[in-house]
Formats: structure tokens, C-alpha cells, sequence
């Protein structure tokens, strides 16, 4: 049996996801909760702290407890020709745990395959880093144009001077459809037009020939290997970086 606090805290996030509480509106004081029955002054506090920790609230001394926003201020949505890249939500939790939790696509990547909690933990991080000012973090979700589920992901994270680095990844049962050509595109073009960056990286595992192909088909070029680049299922494994610059880029 889950200890009080837990069942509190759970019940209380599903309130938050339903909508029953609005972004900005303050939750229950602990002291009308404790006087409602729902535990002792500790057992609140520990099941306001667990919301706290998911990125559900935040804590505002003196004045309660205060509900975030469930997502970026300014949401991105690219549409490609085949795909559409959106903003992740709490219930692509299944759709992630496809593509992060199996090994096919994860030996490719720079991290092991990963459980459910751990996609939970991936999709709040997400989320919590999206809502970050300035964002220096473009993780969305890569879906077909006619179905909003997801089938992979897209990643430009910002490092240097007006500089980025490129992922992605798709599910395996969609593999050789296009769709990471499609969605690294949208996503490079967006980085270039809209944030203004100079230049794009990726660094590829040398054996990931499918994930090579797909940068050289979008014009990057072969820069050198990176050694021991990163360390993934149980050893150093050496990337090949390729790059773009926006004057290169076929729009």
C-alpha cells in the first residue's frame, strides 16, 4: 500500500491534470487540508513537495502553493511534409517508453534503454526545461500529419555562439518511411530561420548508417570523430560529427 502522502500527492496531480485547478491558482493550505482529514501537517507537506518535484507547482513562501503551467509559454508546432513536430505532453508517457525503452533504437543513441519511470522523469524534464527563459532546449515530439500519437523525437539543444546540436530518433516499426529525414529538416530549418543560429551539429554513432545517411542527404558535411565520445551499454563508443551552416542550408 502506497504511504498517505503518495495517495495525496497522486490524487491531487490527477485534480491538476483534469483541470479542476487553474494555472496560477493555489491549492488547498496545508493547515484546511490537515483540518479536512487528509493527514497530519507532515503528510501534506511531503505530498506538496512530491507535486513540487514533478514540476506541478511551485512553492510561494506565504502565500500556498501555486499551480505551474503545464507547458511553454509559447508552444512550437512545425509541420513537415510527413510529419508534424509538437510539444511533448504527460501522456505521450506510452509512445516514449516505446522508443527509449527498446534496445534497437538506444544503440544508436548516447543513453541505455530506460523504464517507465524514467520516460515519466524524461518528459517532465522536458517539459520543465521548455518553460525555462531564455529556452535554450527545442525536445519535441515527432508525430505522422494524420495521427497526433508519437512516433519519435527531434532534439535541438543550443551550445556555443548561435550553434546547436541535432538528435533524433523513431520507433522502429516506422523505420525507413522518411520520417527522420522529414522531421530533422523542419526542425533545422526552424533553428536557422526562427532562432537565428549559424550553425547545426550531429554527432553519429559510425555504424548508424541509416542516421548518417540522413544528414548527408540534408546537406551536412563530415567534420572528423569525436573519441570516446560517449559511454553506452557498457562502453566509450566514438561519434562522427557533421555539420551544417545556415548559408548551406537548402530551405
Amino acid at each position: 500500500m502506497a504511504p498517505k502522502w503518495r495517495e495525496l500527492a497522486d490524487r491531487l496531480a490527477a485534480q491538476i491534470h483534469r483541470g479542476d485547478f487553474a494555472t496560477g491558482q493555489r491549492l488547498p493550505h496545508i493547515r484546511d487540508l490537515v483540518a479536512a482529514g487528509e493527514g497530519s501537517k507532515a503528510t501534506v507537506h511531503a505530498a506538496y513537495k512530491a507535486l513540487e518535484a514533478q514540476g506541478l507547482v511551485t512553492s510561494s513562501r506565504g502565500h500556498g502553493t501555486i499551480v505551474r503551467p503545464h507547458g511553454p509559454a509559447r508552444p512550437i508546432h512545425l509541420v513537415g511534409k510527413q510529419v508534424v513536430l509538437r510539444e511533448f505532453t504527460r501522456d505521450d508517457v506510452t509512445d516514449v517508453l516505446a522508443i527509449i525503452g527498446d534496445d534497437a533504437v538506444t544503440t544508436w543513441l548516447s543513453f541505455d534503454s530506460r523504464d517507465r519511470v524514467q520516460a515519466v522523469a524524461m518528459i517532465e524534464g522536458t517539459l520543465e526545461r521548455a518553460r525555462q527563459e531564455p529556452r535554450t532546449e527545442f525536445y519535441l515530439g515527432v508525430t505522422k500529419r494524420d495521427d497526433d500519437r508519437v512516433i519519435g523525437f527531434a532534439r535541438i539543444g543550443l551550445s556555443g555562439v548561435q550553434a546547436g546540436k541535432l538528435g533524433y530518433a523513431i520507433t522502429p516499426k516506422e523505420w525507413g518511411r522518411g520520417y527522420a529525414t522529414d522531421a530533422a529538416h523542419a526542425l533545422v530549418t526552424y533553428a536557422f530561420r526562427e532562432l537565428g543560429l549559424h550553425r547545426v551539429s550531429a554527432a553519429i554513432g559510425p555504424d548508424n548508417t541509416a542516421s548518417v545517411a540522413v544528414v548527408q542527404q540534408l546537406g551536412f558535411t563530415r567534420e572528423g570523430v569525436l573519441r570516446d565520445h560517449v559511454f553506452t551499454n557498457g562502453a566509450w563508443r566514438d561519434s562522427v560529427l557533421f555539420s551544417v551552416l545556415a548559408d548551406e542550408w537548402s530551405w
